[in-house]
This record gives structure tokens, sequence and C-alpha cells, in this order.
């Protein structure tokens, strides 16, 4: 089995970011999104590939070469906030976390 994780760059929505993808004998298994500020934008596990670890190797490797931040509780799924409770680390400021993807902090937050 070779396995192997890359960083590339991307942008979408006018959001720029790096995305670590980590490939099993050349099929992806798992990837994780992050905005250039280290900001948590998506972790996926494909079919086949979940409850492995891939997840959190590959948060383990970006954060080590950026930095991760995970979104606040405002911005999280159901299973973003499970993902950031079990790899812990930092939380992005609200207002920091929604200038980046646009947003306005009332509308997300209900104030």
């Amino acid at each position: 089995m070779s396995q192997s994780i890359t960083r590339s760059q991307g942008s979408e929505n006018g959001i720029d970011f790096y995305r670590w993808t980590l490939t099993i004998d050349g099929e992806q298994a798992a990837i994780l999104d992050a905005h250039t500020s280290g900001l948590i934008l998506n972790v996926a596990t494909f079919a086949g590939h979940e409850r492995q670890g891939f997840a959190r190797e590959l948060y383990e490797t970006a954060d080590a070469d950026l930095g991760l931040l995970h979104i606040p509780a405002w911005g999280r799924t159901f299973e973003g906030s499970e993902f950031a409770d079990a790899m812990g680390g930092q939380t992005m400021d609200d207002e920091q976390a929604a200038a980046i993807l646009g947003l306005d902090l009332d509308e997300v937050t209900g104030a």
C-alpha cells in the first residue's frame, strides 16, 4: 500500500486556500482545505476510507505546515463540531472568521 499527502493551492468564491490530499494507491482517501490564514474550511473522508485516522493525519500535517484554526461554532456542521472536539486546537475569533468568509457576523450569530 502506497500512501502520500500532497499540498496544493486553490481559490473558490474569492477565497484562497491550501488543500492537503491523502492518497492511497493513487486514490484520494481524504482532503482538508484551509484558508491561507489557517482557518479550516472543509474536511472530507471519502467512502470506504472513514474512521481510519486519515482526517487526523491530514489535520496534524496541515497544522504543522500552516497552523490551523477551527471555525467558530456558528460556522460548523455537527460533524465539524465533532472533528474540532476530537482534534483540539484553537478556534479563530468570530470577527476574523466572518471577514475571511465574507459573512455578516450579526447574521450568522443571530445578534
